[in-house]
């Protein structure tokens, strides 16, 4: 339960206040940052609580975040209802351009997996799960 609090909290708050004070970021980039940083989160949580890792569970983890990928571009570059409002058209395109997108995230996931690395080196240390 701390994990998941923790995860989102990092998430959130970390992406927020980091765009909080750029022009050049909307609303729409901020979403797709938390869904970007959530979406890998979630992968590496799924690596992480593996206990045999083989090129299935590679393959499958590796897969699932191509289909995220492609699907996001593919629905960006098709302006479905171009309005005046905030449309969703070519957001993930500005974002992947921006250096602070890629740092924030790089930063947000390795803060957000972070406790849960800690506590799994810790587990795997004293209770050598794979004698």
């Amino acid at each position: 339960m701390f994990d998941a609090i923790w995860q989102s909290t990092i998430i959130f708050f970390i992406s927020y206040y980091t765009y909080r004070y750029q022009s050049e970021f909307d609303t729409l980039s901020l979403g797709f940052s938390l869904v970007f940083s959530m979406v890998v989160t979630s992968l590496i949580h799924v690596l992480l609580q593996t206990s045999r890792i083989d090129w299935s569970v590679i393959s499958s983890t590796a897969l699932s975040f191509l289909v995220f990928f492609v699907f996001t571009l593919a629905f960006d570059a098709t302006c479905v209802a171009c309005s005046t409002y905030e449309s969703p058209y070519y957001v993930s395109f500005r974002t992947f351009r921006q250096a602070r997108f890629w740092f924030t995230n790089i930063f947000v996931i390795i803060t957000a997996m972070l406790p849960r690395f800690t506590v799994k080196s810790i587990y795997n240390t004293i209770k050598k799960p794979l004698q």
